[in-house]
């Protein structure tokens, strides 16, 4: 286990649940595309709903020490059904989902047709914006604002590293030791949930493969997944 917070039988149980869920969701999607087809209205939020369900199961996966082949599959699902259900409006799940894209080396039709969309559609968020820049390094960002601490303090991570890679090191430190557990007040991931899958900073995992900085000192951090980081190499 990479988190020996609960013990193996928890996670387990977890597991199954998340599981059980997922089952559900999938089945919802397909009645749905069946009986209404895939133009109908609720179909997009079906797709993310079917999105959540594999991400939350990957994270307790992670928790829980499973290597990177066990993990992959999920995640390849993660990515076909979030992008397919993000229709703009939300910019945390575009970034989770361009994470999770760089994390494991995803470049696929789901990820080409999300940057098209984004060209549409995408708000005026910097944060979003880089995260794209990332997968399509020709993308121009246009936005300047930040959001809330984690856009803030990550963005500063990124303009950091472009002179001084150490210092982007330590500002991204300070945020996951010091500032991560405290964002998640809502989201996917919620620090007062009762169902514990573990708290690991996936952003900034991205942040130190995207911009190749030496995440040594991070490795000791709670809620750093470095191995996560590493699973592709650069």
């Amino acid at each position: 286990m990479r988190d020996d917070t609960k013990t193996e039988e928890y996670y387990n149980k977890v597991y199954a649940q998340e599981s059980n869920f997922l089952n559900f969701e999938e089945n919802l999607l397909k009645k749905l595309l069946e009986e209404k087809g895939s133009d109908f209205e609720n179909i997009p939020s079906c797709y993310s709903g079917v999105a959540d369900k594999y991400f939350l199961r990957f994270y307790v996966s992670y928790t829980m020490g499973m290597s990177y082949q066990k993990l992959l599959p999920d995640v390849e699902k993660y990515i076909e059904n979030a992008c397919s259900g993000w229709t703009g409006k939300n910019y945390e799940e575009l970034v989770r989902i361009c994470s999770m894209s760089i994390l494991f080396n995803i470049r696929n039709e789901y990820i080409e047709n999300l940057i098209k969309k984004a060209e549409a559609r995408l708000n005026t968020l910097v944060y979003g914006e880089l995260f794209i820049k990332f997968l399509e390094p020709s993308w121009e960002v246009k936005a300047t604002e930040t959001y809330n601490i984690t856009d803030k303090s990550l963005v500063e991570v990124i303009e950091l590293a472009k002179t001084d890679k150490s210092a982007a090191v330590q500002r991204l430190k300070k945020f996951v030791d010091k500032q991560w557990f405290k964002t998640l007040k809502d989201g996917i991931i919620k620090n007062t949930s009762k169902c514990y899958r573990g708290f690991w900073c996936i952003e900034a995992a991205a942040l130190v493969k995207a911009l190749k900085l030496d995440d040594t000192e991070l490795k000791e951090c709670k809620y750093y997944p470095y191995d996560m980081a590493h699973f592709c190499g650069s």
